[in-house]
Parts: structure tokens; sequence; C-alpha cells
């Protein structure tokens, strides 16, 4: 039961970081010579739920999360265009901005489901796989998740939605940037991630 319960509430937790975590997607910035989006300040949240179902859980509660996250995030793609089209109030004068921030491109949805699913997938596969490899060594299996999971995201994201559009350095520059800044986010939050294990781990089998 209590099993169950905390699995839920990671669902909820994760799905919501999902979607904060595309609205936020939509602004770019520079951090030295890389260009990120500032989603990266909800990869934190992302990256430990997905290394505690994976790790508690295994590889088949892990993907019923993502493909949640997957549902929730096309939901709320659907809805946010259908408000951008809904005629606006005579009041409301931030029509522009609105659609700004909420809108996207046909090419840019394909290019985040796409990177989303494959990349979520990979990481928690290679969380569990690497399980059997490294048993006694979660840093390992968390931080080799991360690194080939949020490269093929960031590869996948950046090619699909910008090939043809920016220079090719500009897109090696957020394939690379971007694994680089949530490696290390993963290894700077790496102590909440085993505390958070740990604890769950205790919570389930009191």
């Amino acid at each position: 039961m209590k099993k169950n319960k905390l699995l839920q509430i990671f669902f909820g937790i994760y799905t919501g970081a999902i979607i904060i975590q595309n609205i936020l997607a939509t602004k770019q910035i520079d951090i030295s010579i890389f260009t990120v989006t500032t989603g990266i300040l909800v990869s934190p949240i992302v990256f430990i739920i997905q290394d505690i179902i994976a790790e508690l859980y295994g590889y088949k509660d892990a993907k019923r999360m993502v493909l949640l996250g997957f549902v929730m995030n096309f939901i709320g793609v659907l809805l946010f265009t259908l408000a951008i089209y809904l005629p606006s109030s005579q009041f409301w004068f931030n029509q522009e901005a609105f659609s700004s921030i909420l809108g996207t491109t046909l090419r840019i949805s394909i290019a985040s489901f796409t990177a989303y699913i494959i990349g979520s997938l990979t990481n928690s596969k290679v969380m569990v796989k690497l399980k059997k490899m490294f048993p006694k060594s979660l840093f390992i299996r968390a931080i080799s998740s991360t690194i080939v999971g949020q490269f093929l995201d960031n590869m996948l994201f950046a090619t699909i939605a910008f090939y043809g559009v920016l220079p090719m350095p500009a897109i090696y520059s957020m394939i690379i940037g971007g694994t680089i800044f949530e490696v290390l986010y993963e290894i700077v939050f790496y102590p909440i991630t085993k505390l958070s294990i740990k604890k769950c781990r205790e919570y389930i089998v009191e």
C-alpha cells in the first residue's frame, strides 16, 4: 500500500515538472560559451524522480511514468494551442506575449516529444541495466544513465527542431552544453538523490 501511494505521488510531481520544464524551455540563455534553456531549472526534480522510480520500482513503472508525462504534456500543448486561438477579451492586450510563451510550431512539438520519450526511456533503461553490473554503486548508475539519456534528448531535440534553421555550431552548442549542465546537475544533486532513495526505501519497508 505504501509503495503504491508513494508511486502515485511521484507520478504526480513528475508530470507537473515535465509540463513546467517544457514551458520554461521557450527561453534560451547563454552560460559561458554554451546555449541552454531555462528548462534546466527543473531538471533536478525530473532526474531525481526518474532515478528513484528506476531504482526502487524498475523499468516497467519508470516507463509508465514517462508515458504519463508524455500524454499530459501532449494534452497541455493541445490546450495551450486552443487557448491561443480562442478570441480574447477586448480588455486583454497580452495575446502576443501569451502566444510567444505557450505557442509552439509542429516541428518544435515533434522534436520535443521525440527527444523526451526516447531520452527519458533510455535514461531509465540504462539505470536499471547497470544495476546488474554495479549493484553497489548508485553514483555510477545515476550519472551514466543521465549522460546517455540526456545526450540523446538534446541531440534529437536540437537536430529535429533547428537543423537548417540555426547554424550547426549553435546546434552543437545546444547538444553539448545542455548535456554538460544536466550531468553537472545530476552530480551536484546526487546526495539528495541518494538520500531520497534511502528514505523512500525505508518508508516502503516499514
